[in-house]
């Protein structure tokens, strides 16, 4: 795959984004000269380059948090506030000042534990320099992550590397267990659904409570009920230009479709949160589909 060559194909994208919007005030125009029934086609013309502005240049840049609230025992005792942050696609339409307003939000939240999801590029490797602000997030419990699809074409053990020297512990295909007050939360990160590796995996004969973090919601594929109580996952951007009542206007990147498209779904009795991640690919847009930030408390 000429990596460098798909990166230029979305600047394409970028000049045909601009060519329909010429093309939409240019029918404005003729329909608003036109007079009569011709001012409705006007109208919607300008509608469409409303939306279009929009979700070109403000959308994408409207970080937004969304919060969750989820019981893993039904004891719980002890709240543990994470901060997932995923597809961030470093290299494509933000720059590292976005990264850094973003990273100073999620501080401001005062998380627990941060995970990340996977795609921290675009393709190309070189870009992920552009997130060196998530080194200065701070979580008493620690920073982990896995890789998404978009990190393997290009040199993924350096992707591994730059965020081991921001301070994350890489999760992929490994167990851990998170202390709290005398309670225990254990986590399990999964290697990507299509590009990597990923092992099958039980939880422990502990039976503690447990997370599993995963690029892809496709992960819900290989478990049964009682294999995990959450999996936090991202990788459908939620379809990344969507319209009210009509859901994603493009079909979603897993194999599980239009039931797992974002926010909290549950599959095969496993509640699962799906981020509309931060980041954008194939195109500078969003349409009711801002960037997000997700804040899981859990109780265990």
């Amino acid at each position: 795959m000429d990596l460098r060559k798909s990166h230029s194909q979305r600047f394409l994208f970028d000049l045909f984004l601009v060519a329909v919007a010429v093309f939409g005030l240019l029918v404005a125009w003729f329909s608003f000269n036109a007079g009569g029934i011709w001012d409705i086609v006007g109208l919607a013309a300008l509608l469409g380059e409303s939306l279009l502005v929009w979700g070109s240049f403000f959308e994408l840049h409207r970080v937004t948090v969304a919060r969750y609230r989820e019981k893993l025992t039904p004891d719980a005792q002890v709240w543990i506030k994470i901060a997932f942050l995923t597809d961030l696609h470093a290299g494509e339409f933000h720059t590292k000042q976005c990264y850094e307003r973003i990273a100073s939000e999620v501080q401001a939240l005062h998380p627990d534990v941060i995970f990340l999801g996977g795609d921290y590029v675009a393709d190309l490797y070189e870009p992920i320099a552009d997130l060196v602000s998530l080194k200065e997030l701070q979580a008493p419990l620690g920073k982990f992550f896995v890789l998404g699809n978009h990190d393997y074409p290009d040199k993924p053990q350096e992707i591994r590397r730059m965020l081991s020297d921001f301070g994350y512990a890489d999760l992929t295909n490994k167990t851990i267990e998170l202390k709290v007050q005398g309670r225990e939360l254990e986590v399990r990160g999964v290697d990507d659904h299509w590009m990597g590796k990923p092992e099958t995996f039980r939880r422990s004969f502990s039976n503690l409570p447990h997370i599993t973090l995963s690029h892809e919601p496709d992960i819900l594929l290989d478990l049964k009920e009682g294999d995990t109580d959450l999996v936090l996952a991202g990788h459908t951007h939620s379809g990344q230009v969507r319209l009210p009542l009509v859901g994603a206007l493009v079909p979603l990147p897993t194999k599980l479709g239009r039931a797992m498209d974002r926010g909290r779904k549950v599959m095969h009795g496993i509640p699962c949160i799906i981020s509309n991640g931060l980041g954008e690919t194939d195109g500078r847009l969003r349409l009711f589909s801002p960037p997000q930030i997700v804040i899981v408390e859990v109780g265990i």
